[in-house]
């Protein structure tokens, strides 16, 4: 377990708390924190001001889940009180959420119940709840960068800088109210109202999107209980803490291979200058840590809305006990088969209109036949599928984890149709084809691939030249897809 040591101090600004081992002001000692952590969940239940059979009915199975000698047991017992608790937890959260927005607080251990899933000292570990203590005024998350906590990501939308998730059904906010709207359930008037109110959409977010993700993204869906609690923890929470800049640095690495990873195709539009070209944007994803410690890591959706070019939402847990550099590898990976199948539309899988998904089923789906490949390689495939459970997407992620990993530093461990998928529609970097290129299979899919982009580039290239004396000189978007084309 981490342990903050009694030196570590933490100093205090009315009700905002710091981590600051300089400070001599007003300063609070481990003892006060932990005077102040003990009885959270009455401090948490007050708050709330949740009625007082929802209150009496969790104080209660939170009792009996202390108890519990094995609180991943598997008996009828401790699995209905898993179900009762999550389902409580829930009402709580969002009973405190709207006390928090209404009143304009949010002392420490509210925040620590928001971000964390913190209830109880004794459930969590009295050390491990110091640590968390400490993490609500110095969050390791940036919005401004793309990466949020739960909590941070339902104020983004209270505030109106993002919109709700997709539900299970596909279906995001708007559609949500005008399907309300069509049966019958809405008046034109409350339609219009319902759009505009944020209120309403983080209520959506909170019982739509949040408890599903939260469950999954722990990872184990028959034990999940959203409670910070010390046995979910196999290291320390510091080591598990998914923070922003280790984010930026994962995504900056797979950018550094697959540098087209996040860009996707749009049209550039300027009437006026007779400009009207396909090119490519980048768009980085928001990343939203949820309150649990857990093992998966989630590509909800690839796009906001129904534009293109906005950020797709990934979801990992705040404490991510995996291999992060993997898990965003995945994440990227399913990404790009999503957004190839946004683009593609119902044709997504139709090898007359080649793409990354369509080639990827063809090559998966008839890898029998496939005389390019021999039959070791097919048994190979056959295993691959059978772990993937038949599902092409999952098989292209770990094939797409595999050219990151291991063929962007020379190290073939794919085959040869499968690498030249990936070459084609996920190429590296220019510097990593240059230290790769020597090696002989990867000569045929490079001429390819250099075939290929020389088309664009000579088209650009030509309009980059008569804009170029124009007194406008080039747009900067142009500019952009011209270095893209480059890279």
């Amino acid at each position: 377990m981490h342990l903050i040591p009694i030196s570590c101090k933490i100093q205090v600004f009315g009700s905002l708390y710091t981590i600051n081992d300089s400070q001599e002001e007003r300063i609070l000692d481990k003892e006060k924190i932990m005077t102040e952590l003990t009885g959270s969940l009455e401090k948490i239940l007050k708050f709330a001001g949740c009625e007082e059979e929802l209150a009496g009915s969790f104080r209660e199975s939170i009792a009996a889940y202390k108890k519990l000698s094995n609180k991943n047991d598997d008996d009828p017992a401790a699995v209905q009180l898993r179900r009762k608790i999550t389902e409580m937890f829930y009402k709580i959260y969002e009973a405190a959420l709207r006390t928090s927005v209404r009143s304009g607080s949010l002392p420490p251990i509210i925040r620590m119940l928001f971000d964390f899933g913190y209830v109880d000292e004794e459930i969590a570990g009295m050390e491990n709840a110091v640590y968390l203590y400490g993490l609500t005024q110095n969050m390791p998350t940036c919005p401004e960068k793309g990466v949020y906590s739960i909590y941070e990501w339902l104020m983004a939308i209270y505030h109106g800088k993002k919109e709700p998730s997709r539900n299970e059904m596909d279906m995001d906010y708007r559609d949500y109210i005008l399907e309300q709207k069509k049966m019958g359930r809405l008046t034109q008037e409350q339609e219009n109202a319902l759009m505009q109110n944020n209120g309403s959409k983080v209520i959506y977010e909170l019982t739509n999107m949040f408890p599903v993700i939260n469950r999954l993204t722990f990872g184990q869906l028959s034990i999940f209980c959203p409670l910070f609690s010390s046995h979910n923890l196999f290291k320390s929470p510091d080591s598990a803490l998914v923070k922003a800049d280790k984010v930026e640095a994962e995504i900056e690495n797979i950018r550094e291979k697959d540098y087209r990873a996040f860009y996707r195709e749009t049209r550039y539009y300027n009437q006026e200058r007779g400009i009207n070209e396909e090119i490519a944007v980048e768009v980085l994803p928001d990343i939203i840590l949820m309150p649990n410690i857990g093992s998966r890591c989630i590509m909800w959706q690839e796009i906001e809305g129904k534009k293109r070019t906005t950020p797709s939402r990934m979801m990992l847990s705040l404490f991510h006990t995996e291999d992060l550099t993997q898990s965003m590898m995945r994440l990227t990976g399913e990404f790009r088969w999503e957004m190839c199948k946004r683009v593609q539309g119902g044709r997504w899988n139709d090898i007359t209109e080649p793409s990354l998904t369509s080639e990827y089923c063809d090559y998966a789906q008839f890898y029998r036949g496939n005389k390019e490949l021999s039959t070791d390689t097919k048994e190979k495939i056959k295993r691959q599928l059978t772990r993937a459970r038949n599902n092409y997407r999952t098989m292209f992620v770990s094939d797409y984890t595999t050219w990151l990993l291991y063929e962007s530093a020379g190290s073939p461990r794919l085959n040869k149709v499968a690498r030249n998928i990936l070459f084609t529609y996920c190429p590296f970097k220019k510097e990593v084809r240059e230290k790769i290129g020597a090696n002989p299979l990867y000569k045929q899919p490079m001429e390819k691939y250099n075939i290929m982009n020389s088309k664009n580039q000579r088209r650009i290239s030509m309009l980059c030249r008569k804009l170029e004396t124009t007194p406008e000189g080039v747009p900067e978007e142009i500019e952009e897809y011209r270095n893209y084309l480059e890279a």
